[in-house]
């Protein structure tokens, strides 16, 4: 099975109750801000988008991520 590409993932911080359910979610230890949600402006590489599902108020967005020819 191919590998999923990176994910960035953007909180909509107007909705965002700050629940923590995203993070609870979360496979990848220590992928949090500063504000008890998911990291933004960093890619994800699980990209499962479990976090995405699980918000209750819907802030949680996602774009693809760079790949590793952006990286370079």
């Amino acid at each position: 099975m191919p590998a999923r590409p990176p994910t960035m993932f953007d909180v909509d911080w107007n909705s965002c109750i700050q629940c923590g359910a995203c993070v609870a979610v979360c496979p990848l230890p220590g992928f949090t801000s500063q504000f008890d949600t998911i990291a933004t402006h960093r890619p994800c590489d699980v990209s499962c988008m479990a976090c995405e599902r699980i918000c209750p108020v819907t802030a949680i967005s996602s774009e693809p991520g760079p790949d590793d020819d952006q990286l370079a």
